[in-house]
């Protein structure tokens, strides 16, 4: 985390964005409690975890802010990363992120970050963590899109963690939608949020750049069949199954 490097400055740093998450964390949890979040599928995750395999959830990007209110149970490990300039440490986008931090944790989640040193460094530190059996949540699409596509990334972090990708399709009947580029939702008080489990994927043991397009690319023909059946679900236009 990009912190100043004066001492006053950084106790001042540490202290106010803490307090800032603990009022953000109080805000989100009386927010919370408005929602109803539908759950379909969520029996993978009970397989997947009885043969004590390691597993990856895959939300595509625009969906994260709202699938975190329904997947905060699972202890889920979380990568982060941010430009490593000086600009950006003097910047607010620093304060809000290092905010947005210490607010996940206060919600359930944990989060790697890999600012903290080499970014290469930090990929292989997340790898790691999800091959010692912590699982992990992952926008296959992100950091910077396109939206919608998914990227071998995720394939090959599941290959290289001993993992399987569980793809996971959100829906929101009530929402606001905001101007990056990943279109994000943020859902509205009383909002219903559906979350529906697909299929694990288990990595094939070729890591081919072509092995892993076409693995890629049947994540993200789930992801966009389950994001339709969430939507679907969110609208009340069909009742949720096991």
């Amino acid at each position: 985390m990009a912190q100043p490097t004066n001492p006053v400055r950084r106790l001042l740093f540490q202290t106010g964005t803490s307090l800032l998450a603990m009022l953000a964390s109080l805000v989100l949890a009386l927010y919370h409690a408005t929602l109803e979040i539908v759950v379909e599928g969520d029996d993978e995750i009970r397989l997947t975890r009885g043969q004590s395999s390691n597993f990856i959830l895959a939300v595509w990007h625009t969906f994260v802010d709202a699938a975190a209110f329904g997947l905060h149970t699972h202890n889920l490990l979380i990568y982060s990363d941010h430009p490593r300039t000086k600009n950006y440490r003097r910047s607010i986008q620093n304060i809000s992120r290092e905010v947005g931090l210490k607010t996940l944790n206060n919600l359930g989640y944990e989060v790697l970050d890999a600012s903290l040193g080499k970014q290469s460094q930090g990929i292989m530190n997340f790898i790691k963590a999800i091959r010692s059996g912590r699982p992990a949540l992952v926008a296959p699409d992100g950091p910077s899109g396109p939206n919608y596509e998914a990227k071998p990334g995720v394939i090959y972090m599941a290959r290289k963690s001993d993992s399987v990708v569980i793809p996971v399709g959100v829906g929101c009947n009530w929402r606001i939608t905001g101007p990056n580029w990943d279109d994000f939702i943020l859902p509205l008080p009383f909002a219903r949020i559906a979350l529906v489990y697909g299929k694990a994927i288990t990595p094939s043991a070729d890591t081919s750049e072509e092995s892993l397009a076409r693995q890629a690319s049947e994540m993200e023909r789930q992801l966009d069949e389950l994001c339709f059946r969430a939507r679907d679900l969110a609208e009340g236009k069909a009742a949720a199954g096991n």
